[in-house]
């Protein structure tokens, strides 16, 4: 998945996306630092999420092209196993938590464009890459 992702310039890659039905997701917030390992999340559960929310863009290996602001938690606590089966707790905020969230709803069939509120820009952005918004109707 991490090779999948990034070849796509990726920072975050769900199981599903990769027709892997299986609670795993890897995240990178920083690829160009190789300091930086990349995370990888199994069985994957937000335990906490802040009060402050912030509004950020998203776009998604499986709309690409596609860019649109979304509102989510600034802040998450996020409880898994990590590669090694070893039970791990992080609390994270800024992208990572971003990109954790955005992840995390792919496990549970749902799409960052799901979450955008603007549904003008939503179509206009669809349609400038190609797609419409039958092509993303949300599947819950």
């Amino acid at each position: 998945m991490l090779q999948t992702m990034y070849s796509q310039d990726g920072i975050g890659l769900a199981a599903p996306q990769v027709a892997v039905n299986k609670q795993l997701l890897v995240v990178d917030g920083d690829p160009e630092d190789a300091a930086t390992p990349p995370l990888v999340l199994i069985n994957p559960k937000i335990t906490r999420y802040s009060t402050e929310f912030a509004k950020g863009q998203e776009g998604c290996l499986s709309i690409p092209g596609v860019y649109l602001d979304v509102i989510r938690p600034a802040a998450i606590e996020v409880s898994f196993k990590d590669e090694l089966g070893k039970p791990c707790k992080l609390q994270v905020d800024d992208l990572v938590a971003r990109v954790i969230q955005h992840e995390m709803d792919h496990l549970n069939g749902v799409m960052f464009v799901d979450r955008v509120d603007n549904a003008i820009a939503l179509n206009q952005e669809l349609k400038k890459n190609g797609f419409a918004i039958k092509d993303v109707k949300k599947i819950k």
